[in-house]
């Protein structure tokens, strides 16, 4: 990689004196690494869009590509293949590459956030850290994985794109109690979540429980402050990273936001009690705008760090 980085800075020194780019305009340099082809060309898609809003060095660190395979595109963007790469190589790539007066963000798009050397050493120059506990299967390993290494980290600033995703559920739920029902969060007795993959479905119960303290309590069910029982379900449906629907019950009402079949709106149905029914249109931002979120506040989110570490004890209960 000695040879590939030499290489590397001569085309840098060329694209400037051809161009005259200034890298001082930058506001972060972005590393991104992957191992998988089809994610990869999702990530040059998506962070182009990105750093063409917010000037940005970006280097993209591709272990489907050999080492001596590299592409520079003027002095914002570099390409490096990083296959069967030692860490140590790639801490120094990144720290060679990076703007000084920059952060780095660095967006893990793999497994193993808290088992591979390589997640590990690149994390040494990284000031932020996004993950997508669900792009790689719809289990919730990778969530998992997470859970345990912001545990063990704690002053890391860390960002989800699956908890990212959220944002319009969580504004359902508000939505159904705000004003004078918000008295009837406390008499809740059951929430079903419907989701094609883990994270989200566990991100979203793990919010309500750290918004509500509960603690889980077995298998199926949380308990309240007060020792009051409230039975879960998780079931898979729908498209994978996309919450299909969530309903909360309570002794005298139905509280149900599904997503209706062409994906373009939320139902918001309340029976019993308080009789109301009304569309709420879906605000899914793209995977851009939500990175774009994921720096520019992620590390600010103690809401997020309190729903992770309660998806995280959930999922803890349920595996015994």
């Amino acid at each position: 990689m000695t040879a590939q980085l030499e290489s590397v800075l001569d085309e840098l020194a060329r694209s400037f004196r051809e161009r005259g780019c200034d890298a001082s305009v930058a506001t972060m340099t972005l590393a991104v690494f992957f191992e998988n082809e089809a994610i990869g060309e999702l990530a040059h898609e998506r962070i182009g869009k990105l750093a063409s809003k917010h000037p940005s060095r970006v280097i993209m660190l591709d272990a489907t590509r050999a080492q001596n395979d590299y592409r520079v595109q003027s002095c914002d963007w570099i390409e490096l293949g990083v296959k069967e790469s030692a860490p140590e190589l790639l801490s120094s790539a990144l720290s060679t590459l990076r703007l000084a007066d920059a952060p780095v963000i660095l967006l893990w798009i793999a497994r193993g956030i808290g088992s591979d050397d390589r997640f590990s050493a690149l994390c040494e120059d990284a000031s932020t850290i996004v993950y997508n506990s669900s792009l790689l299967d719809t289990g919730h390993e990778a969530l998992r994985e997470l859970v345990d290494y912001a545990a063990e980290h704690p002053a890391l600033a860390l960002a989800d794109i699956a908890y990212l995703r959220l944002g319009p559920w969580q504004e359902c739920v508000a939505t159904f109690f705000d004003g004078s029902a918000s008295a009837e969060l406390r008499e809740l007795e059951r929430v079903e979540i419907a989701c094609g993959s883990d994270p989200e479905a566990f991100y979203l119960l793990g919010w309500l429980a750290s918004r509500l303290q509960w603690a889980p309590s077995s298998a199926d069910a949380l308990v309240d402050a007060k020792g009051k029982t409230i039975r879960f379900e998780i079931r898979r449906e729908g498209e994978p990273r996309r919450i299909a629907s969530i309903a909360l019950h309570s002794a005298r009402s139905n509280f149900v936001a599904q997503l209706d079949a062409a994906g373009e709106s939320i139902l918001l149905s309340v029976t019993g009690a308080r009789e109301r029914t009304r569309h709420e249109a879906v605000k899914h931002p793209g995977i851009a705008a939500l990175v774009e979120r994921a720096i520019l506040w992620g590390h600010n989110d103690r809401v997020f760090y309190e729903a992770l570490a309660a998806a995280g004890r959930i999922i803890e209960q349920k595996e015994g």
